[in-house]
């Protein structure tokens, strides 16, 4: 009976351990909005003082865009890498890059306010190309025009700004890119006009020769891939 106990109790130990390494799917916090062969785009959303269960991400390097000005956030690791750490109140239009880590956590939004931003998982950079870089606030003052704020050899982020009295041009670049509404605007690319809330994208496969044309006071960030389509 003692031996039957024990070796119950042990295969009840196994099985909570190889469930808790189970995969552990994404909350409802977490809405894919673009899937493709090179990146997934995920609009996420912590709402005030809201605990969010423990869940996996992948270890694809990952830029953060936020898009409101939030409280800190904790976020918890689960054993064995277990710590916490809090991230600060983010800024409207700042992002954050992330080279890559495999990550399980759950997390508590510490603020009154929401937290809302996207998540962009780069499928086609290995792990640990990309360093880190964090733009935590808007560039003072915010100059009109398309500027780089983030390049290395596999990433490049502009910050494109139009003057609030006339619509303004974002020069091409030859890679495929993301480009993210920063806030609402109209665009006109070669396959037609579109209109884009805040924390739409649209996919850009190679930017054609025709610069992009946006509407007076458009905000966007353009995130280009500079490797080829698979990684090295």
């Amino acid at each position: 009976m003692i031996f039957r106990t024990r070796f119950l109790a042990l295969a009840l130990s196994f099985t909570t351990a190889a469930l808790s390494q189970s995969p552990q799917p994404l909350p409802k916090n977490y809405k894919t909005i673009l899937d493709n062969h090179d990146l997934l785009v995920m609009r996420v959303h912590y709402g005030p003082h809201e605990f969010v269960p423990m869940h996996d991400h992948s270890a694809y390097p990952t830029v953060f865009v936020y898009l409101n000005d939030s409280g800190p956030v904790r976020i918890d690791h689960e054993p064995p890498a277990s710590f916490s750490v809090t991230r600060p109140p983010t800024h409207t239009g700042a992002f954050r890059i992330a080279p890559g880590m495999k990550e399980r956590h759950s997390v508590t939004n510490l603020s009154d306010l929401p937290s809302d931003f996207l998540r962009v998982e780069l499928k086609t950079i290995p792990p640990g190309d990309l360093k880190e870089a964090t733009r935590g606030a808007l560039p003072s003052p915010l100059l009109p025009g398309t500027h780089v704020e983030f390049q290395d050899a596999a990433l490049e982020v502009d910050r494109i700004v139009c003057p609030f009295a006339i619509g303004c041009e974002a020069a091409p670049i030859q890679a495929r890119s993301l480009l993210i509404a920063i806030t609402d605007l109209k665009m006109e690319l070669a396959q037609g006009k579109h209109s884009l809330k805040s924390g739409e994208v649209v996919w850009l496969p190679v930017n054609a020769k025709k610069p992009l044309q946006l509407s007076p006071g458009a905000q966007a960030l353009r995130i280009s891939l500079l490797y080829p389509n698979s990684p090295k």
